[in-house]
């Protein structure tokens, strides 16, 4: 199955073209996950990380996505919403009655699924989105969305707040700035949490192989994010990615050195002093469990 994804995405990436559909999206029968963990149905899985931090799972989904619900006193923030096989609302109401407001880590379709069942959705503040955006409704390219290679439509949502880099977002007793890290795409966002030393990295880390090809990717802007967070987080920040390992069904979390491991391959990539496995796309090894495809 991932291989047939993948050459979906390189037809697509050279295309710019979807003409791809998957229907009746298959999921793994339900599995074993961590002791910390626990089903809110037969498809989402809970596992708080710490009182006001809540790691939402998709483990029966093949990209094993995992959203993340972060509690102040007073607002909430839902970080990435799925691809949309479920609806997550229901499960996110149950865990809180404050405020919410959906930010995407970026606007591939495994990641703003269920944008469009909330009030409340804050966007990333650049000329393309702003263009995209009339009468405070925003809906995503193609190209930004790739959604047509598993069957999903593009969603229309309501934009209620723009976001800028190196924005705090104050949600009352816990501060999060906002980091705009080019590099996956050109949209994508992190949200860093300095006093619990948490930064929430969407697509831009995990513990696969990583898609640095697709429309909108650019590999020098990659490095530059990556420079850009290594000078921001310490070696004991926990980084907490949107996919979990292909054969894990944990929370994915990443470290500083993971993150030292991914720069350093970058470097050597962007200065033309590592040749890569492949022909039309190059694979590169970040460490053991990591590596990244580039064009």
């Amino acid at each position: 199955m991932r291989m047939f994804i993948l050459g979906l995405l390189v037809l697509t990436s050279l295309t710019g073209v979807g003409y791809w559909q998957l229907s009746n999206i298959p999921l793994d029968s339900q599995l074993e996950i961590s002791n910390n963990a626990k089903w809110y149905d037969d498809y989402f899985t809970i596992e708080y990380l710490d009182a006001s931090t809540i790691a939402i799972g998709e483990p029966r989904y093949y990209q094993k996505n995992y959203n993340y619900l972060i509690l102040g006193e007073e607002k909430a923030i839902l970080f990435d919403t799925g691809p949309g096989v479920r609806n997550i609302r229901p499960l996110v109401k149950s865990l809180t009655s404050l405020p919410i407001t959906v930010i995407a880590s970026h606007l591939h379709y495994d990641h703003i699924g269920n944008h469009d069942k909330f009030e409340n959705v804050a966007v990333l503040d650049t000329p393309q989105i702003r263009l995209q955006t009339q009468a405070q409704i925003f809906s995503p390219s193609h190209a930004q969305h790739l959604g047509m290679i598993e069957g999903f439509n593009k969603p229309a949502f309501n934009v209620s707040e723009w976001l800028s880099h190196g924005q705090d977002i104050n949600l009352g007793g816990r501060i999060l700035t906002v980091l705009h890290t080019p590099g996956h795409t050109q949209d994508s966002k992190m949200l860093f949490d300095k006093d619990r030393n948490q930064l929430f990295v969407g697509d831009f880390i995990y513990e696969a192989e990583i898609f640095a090809f697709l429309p909108g990717s650019n590999v020098d802007e990659y490095f530059q994010s990556a420079q850009q967070l290594l000078g921001l987080i310490n070696p004991t920040t926990t980084l907490l990615s949107a996919h979990s390992s292909p054969d894990s069904n944990h929370v994915p979390v990443l470290t500083h050195q993971d993150l030292l491991d991914l720069n350093d391959i970058l470097a050597s990539i962007t200065a033309g002093n590592i040749e890569g496995d492949g022909l039309l796309l190059k694979s590169y090894q970040v460490n053991d469990r990591i590596s990244i495809l580039t064009d």
